[in-house]
C-alpha cells in the first residue's frame, strides 16, 4: 500500500510548443518516488535551474538532446540534497549538483553528481548561475571571444539574465565601458544599479539604435549576442574597427522564428571577428572560471540576481516567462527548502 511519502510531483511535456511556450505545454503530474538502484543515490530537488536551451531540447534541436516525447519529464539541473546513499563521497544530508529534471525527487548515478562547492557567504544556487553553466558561458565569451581591453566598449544583449549579467560585470571589472541592451525600464534600472553597467539601452524604443550610438560614441568593440535578429542587426551596424562578436544565443530562433542573418557589409567594414559560442567547447576553463568568479562573488564585487519562483508547480509559468523575455535575472524554481 502506497503512502503520501511514496509519491512526488513531476512536470512532463503535454504538447509541443509553437512559438513561445506557454504554461499549458506542460503538466504537473503525480508519480511514484523513485528508489535508487545499484550505484545510484536518491536526492531531493531543492533549487531547479530553468535555461533557454530547453526550448530547443524539447524539439531535438539542441546539441546532445533527442526530441522529447509527450509525457517525458523535462530535463534540468538542480542543487539537491542527498536523501539515500551508500556512497561515502555523497553522504546523506550532503549537497550536490545533479541532473534531476523537473521533479521533486530523483535517483541519479553516483558518477553523474558533483559535490556542491560554493564560497562561504555565497548562496548555494550560485552553482546554477555565476558559478555554473551560465557563468562559464559568460567567462568564456569574455576571456576567449571578446577579450575587452581597458577603455573599450562592450555591449551585451539580454544583459540582466544569467549569462549577460556575469559577462557585463566581468567586462567592467576588466576596465571596459559596458552597455546593456534590455527589454524594459525595470531591466535597465537593474542593469545600471545592481550590475554596474555604464549605460542601458531599451531595445523596445523606436530610437534604440540612436541611443546605442550615444551610449557607445566610438563604436562597440565587443558584443555578446543573446537577443533577436533586430538587436543583432543594430549592434552590427555600430561596430568599431577590430570588433569581436560572440554569438551565444538566438532567442527568436529558439521560439521557431525565421533564420537569423548578419549584414556582411558592416562586418567587413569593421574588420570584425565573429565567434560561435558553445559552452561545451570551453570546459577546460571550468577551474579557472570558478577560481576567479568565486572570490568575486564572496567579496561582493560580482553580484547575482535571481528570478525565483517557489513550488515545482510554478515551473511551467516561470519557463514561459523566461522564453518571452519577461524574467529579471537567473530563473530558479525553489522546489524544496
Amino acid at each position: 500500500m502506497s503512502t503520501q511519502d511514496d509519491r512526488m510531483q513531476q512536470v512532463v511535456l503535454d504538447r509541443y510548443p509553437e512559438g513561445e511556450p506557454d504554461p499549458t505545454c506542460f503538466q504537473v503530474v503525480d508519480a511514484a518516488r523513485p528508489r535508487p538502484g545499484r550505484d545510484e543515490i536518491l536526492v531531493q530537488t531543492c533549487d531547479l535551474s530553468l535555461d533557454p536551451y530547453l526550448r530547443t531540447a524539447i524539439t531535438g534541436r539542441h546539441l546532445g538532446h533527442s526530441r522529447m516525447s509527450l509525457g517525458d519529464v523535462l530535463p534540468g539541473r538542480s542543487v539537491a540534497r542527498v536523501a539515500e546513499s551508500d556512497d561515502p563521497r555523497h553522504p546523506v544530508g550532503g549537497w550536490v549538483l545533479a541532473e534531476t529534471g523537473w521533479r521533486e525527487w530523483a535517483a541519479v548515478p553516483t558518477t553523474a553528481v558533483t559535490p556542491l562547492d560554493v564560497p562561504d557567504g555565497v548562496p548555494r544556487s550560485a552553482a546554477l548561475s555565476a558559478l555554473g553553466m551560465p557563468g562559464l558561458t559568460a567567462y568564456a565569451a569574455i576571456t576567449r571571444h571578446l577579450q575587452p581591453q581597458p577603455g573599450e566598449t562592450v555591449a551585451v544583449s539580454s544583459a540582466t539574465g544569467g549569462v549577460g549579467s556575469v559577462a557585463g560585470q566581468l567586462a567592467r571589472l576588466g576596465g571596459a565601458r559596458t552597455v546593456a541592451i534590455v527589454g524594459s525600464t525595470a531591466k535597465a534600472d537593474l542593469a545600471r544599479d545592481l550590475f554596474g553597467y555604464d549605460a542601458a539601452v531599451l531595445r523596445t524604443s523606436p530610437r534604440w539604435r540612436d541611443e546605442l550610438a550615444l551610449a557607445a560614441p566610438d563604436g562597440v568593440d565587443g558584443y555578446l549576442h543573446m537577443g533577436d535578429a533586430e538587436v543583432l542587426d543594430g549592434a552590427v551596424g555600430h561596430l568599431a574597427v577590430g570588433a569581436r562578436i560572440s554569438l551565444c544565443g538566438l532567442m527568436d530562433q529558439y521560439n521557431d522564428g525565421p533564420p537569423t542573418t548578419m549584414a556582411a557589409g558592416p562586418l567587413i567594414g569593421a574588420r570584425a571577428t565573429v565567434h560561435g559560442m558553445v559552452v561545451y567547447d570551453h570546459q577546460d576553463l571550468s577551474d579557472q572560471h570558478r577560481g576567479e568568479v568565486g572570490p568575486l562573488l564572496a567579496s561582493g564585487r560580482l553580484r547575482i540576481h535571481e528570478d525565483r519562483s517557489v513550488g515545482l508547480h510554478r515551473a511551467p509559468a516561470a519557463f514561459a516567462r523566461l522564453m518571452s523575455g519577461h524574467n529579471q535575472g537567473k530563473v530558479v524554481v525553489e522546489v524544496s527548502s
